[in-house]
């Protein structure tokens, strides 16, 4: 019963102000989840698959898997990608798919600045049959199972030089926090930064920053990860406030990197959970397209 109490009062602001979009650790390898603008900012044909189950040991916790490929095609001078995004919190399941195209514009010699665009759709279904309210008269309760279909839309830009990737974005552009809903996420701003130190010819280390904010809450996240040969990554995140994460990462070949990483709560939750997992398992494949010049974005391979 501990564990259901805590879940309902985790999904109080969820249902008072609209949801939060998912959360995930190894964003630092998938900004174009969250900004279309790092759409093919590299040499390769990038495919990922993320699968997370968080709060392990609460009632229906929140459980996401995504599914994110892109690339760089010389014929229309930029970056294309595809994402979808399976997200369920609770008795309420998400689909988010969108395709990006980000313009990449060489401003120096060693920088380039992209700008892109999402465009794609939002499903949300609900069962309200199995929700309990404070006030069972509420005439706003929802009390069956409901599904809404909704467009959605993002923006970002990105900067990238040899040794430094920078980036503003904003998702569901087209919906306010005001006229957001349970079944409509409210607008997202996303700010992040890293840059790549090259120790020796071996080791390098890349701190990182995220600032994610849906207006009503804002989350910090801050990184290192250090990479031996451009095989072996070891990281640990600080979300503050929220959980502390460690991250791996190994190439099992040239063309294929597996990831994993565990986040210990440092909340009031943690005394019903046990932690959270996430495991990443991405391709890098030959371009089908180079660029007249090309760059590579900060990546920890």
């Amino acid at each position: 019963m501990k564990k259901i109490t805590l879940f309902l009062f985790l999904l109080t602001p969820y249902f008072a102000m609209a949801q939060n979009d998912m959360q995930f650790s190894h964003y630092m390898y998938n900004e174009n989840i969250f900004n279309p603008a790092a759409t093919g900012n590299t040499d390769k044909i990038i495919a990922t698959i993320v699968a997370r189950q968080q709060w392990i040991g609460v009632d229906n916790p929140p459980s996401t898997q995504f599914l994110n490929a892109h690339t760089y095609l010389a014929k229309i001078k930029g970056g294309i990608g595809l994402t979808a995004i399976n997200d369920r919190i609770g008795f309420e399941n998400t689909l988010n798919l969108k395709i990006n195209y980000a313009y990449h514009t060489r401003i120096s010699e060693s920088a380039t600045l992209s700008g892109g665009l999402s465009a794609g759709f939002m499903n949300k279904k609900l069962d309200g049959s199995k929700l309990v309210y404070e006030q069972g008269s509420d005439p706003q309760a929802i009390v069956t199972s409901t599904n809404a279909f909704s467009p959605d839309f993002g923006l970002g830009l990105e900067f990238n030089a040899s040794n430094i990737t920078a980036g503003a974005s904003s998702t569901h552009i087209n919906r306010g926090l005001k006229n957001s809903t349970v079944f409509a996420n409210p607008r997202h701003y996303f700010l992040y930064a890293k840059y790549k130190i090259q120790l020796d010819t071996n080791f390098s280390i890349t701190p990182a920053l995220l600032v994610k904010s849906s207006g009503f809450i804002t989350q910090y996240e801050l990184n290192a990860t250090a990479v031996y040969k451009e095989k072996i990554s070891l990281g640990i995140t600080y979300r503050i406030k929220e959980s502390i994460v460690g991250l791996i990462g190994v190439s099992i070949t040239d063309a294929l990197f597996i990831g994993y990483s565990y986040d210990f709560n440092v909340k009031p939750v943690n005394t019903y959970s046990s932690g959270s997992h996430e495991i990443m398992l991405q391709a890098r494949l030959s371009a089908l397209g180079k660029k007249k010049q090309d760059y590579k974005s900060v990546r920890f391979f």
